[in-house]
């Protein structure tokens, strides 16, 4: 009968409450019952809502704990329960997550520290070559493989035309150091000047030794790094040209519209 009781008391307010979707109102829906459920089955289950206290709410955490609920699944179990109570006017003290011991364990991913060298480190020479147009010059992966020196080198800048640009859109990024130009000499000796490192050896096989040299300096395989250009420039150019003007010729470079985009490269 009180098990009864319980559930005619939550399925009016069940019935009457037009929150969400669907699929939050069943889920909402499975809580409250499994809530009822589960004051039957330890053997502790008020005579109505009214009688119910917080000994019954620590009682049923406990009993979820022992079948390897997860916090997360609890905490959302306790925030659809504290409502439930508060809207049908059943006031208890010391059902918060704290309270009750619940506490989420969130995993924090370590962040590696890259280097503008990193390249040189590299055996295999093409991967090595990526890496280099990556980190000198701002270039996508896709960009640095269709590299055409003929086409998108001048004497003093490079070119990078919409017809390989990540954004369809023409871009001028300078030379301004002799690291660059050590880049695009190594370049020459493993591709004709009228042709890409993609035409002369073909994506896959570029794409597999760029995969296996990320693996083998324990890297992540779908990383740009083209963010360390930007890093590199605001380092090299803010003390002449300020923080703004710095910002904005990074993200003419570097062809990057977005702002938001820009921080992520620059705090990466």
């Amino acid at each position: 009968m009180r098990k009864q009781s319980l559930r005619q008391t939550a399925n009016r307010y069940l019935r009457m409450d037009n929150r969400g979707q669907f699929k939050e109102k069943q889920h909402r829906a499975f809580v409250i019952h499994k809530l009822i459920d589960d004051l039957f089955i330890i053997g502790d289950i008020p005579t109505s809502w009214d009688a119910l206290k917080t000994s019954h709410i620590q009682s049923l955490v406990e009993h979820w704990q022992k079948y390897k609920i997860k916090p997360a699944t609890l905490m959302r179990y306790m925030t659809i329960i504290r409502s439930y109570l508060s809207d049908i006017d059943c006031k208890l003290s010391n059902i918060d997550n704290q309270s009750l011991g619940l506490t989420r364990q969130y995993k924090r991913h370590k962040k590696i520290t890259i280097q503008p060298e990193l390249w040189q480190t590299i055996p295999e020479p093409l991967a090595r070559l990526i890496m280099a147009l990556q980190i000198q010059f701002g270039l996508t992966f896709s960009e640095a493989i269709h590299f055409m020196p003929d086409i998108h080198k001048r004497e003093h800048t490079l070119w990078i035309t919409r017809e390989i640009a990540f954004n369809s859109t023409d871009r001028h990024i300078p030379l301004r150091n002799e690291m660059q130009k050590i880049t695009l000499t190594e370049l020459n000796k493993y591709i004709n000047s009228n042709q890409s490192l993609a035409q002369r050896y073909g994506y896959t096989l570029l794409r597999c030794q760029w995969r296996m040299a990320l693996m083998e300096q324990k890297l992540p395989i779908n990383k740009n790094f083209r963010y360390l250009y930007a890093q590199q420039l605001k380092t090299e150019l803010t003390p002449t040209l300020g923080s703004y003007q710095t910002s904005w010729l990074i993200r003419e470079e570097m062809g990057i519209k977005s702002r938001n985009t820009l921080w992520l490269y620059l705090n990466e």
